[in-house]
């Protein structure tokens, strides 16, 4: 592979991704508003490890319990990680952040508010003073 200056770029050179941007409503048809039935099992995976995670966290606001009881999804060196996710509703951005404390895979998430993962006891009534979710 070579880079734009034409030079050859290594493997070892390249910047791997080091956590998750997710935006929940990707996961979700955009009609009904559920899981369509066609989704790849690796992607529904994938959705339902997040919306984990939102559940958790919109159901135990403002308590402010980070250890959620979510199991972390990664095999780092083919070996099922033990760790549980930590995570938390930053107020300010809207966004969920979450870790892993044992692998450290981590990521935020968006898009949640109007999904079925949100457990927010107000959800579906006024509008929360959360900013507007991002478009796409």
């Amino acid at each position: 592979m070579y880079s734009v200056t034409g030079s050859r770029v290594r493997s070892e050179d390249i910047v791997k991704p080091t956590g998750w941007v997710v935006d929940m409503r990707h996961y979700l048809d955009e009609e009904t508003g559920d899981l369509p039935d066609d989704l790849p099992a690796r992607v529904l995976k994938l959705a339902l490890f997040f919306g984990s995670i939102v559940a958790w966290v919109t159901d135990h606001q403002p308590q402010g319990d980070f250890h959620t009881n979510v199991s972390c999804r990664r095999s780092p060196g083919r070996r099922p990680c033990v760790g549980d996710i930590f995570a938390d509703l930053d107020r300010a951005s809207g966004h969920i952040i979450w870790q892993c404390p044992i692998c450290g895979d981590n990521g935020l998430i968006h898009g949640w508010e109007d999904t079925l993962w949100n457990r927010e006891s107000d959800a579906g009534s006024e509008p929360t003073d959360l900013p507007p979710a991002t478009q796409h």
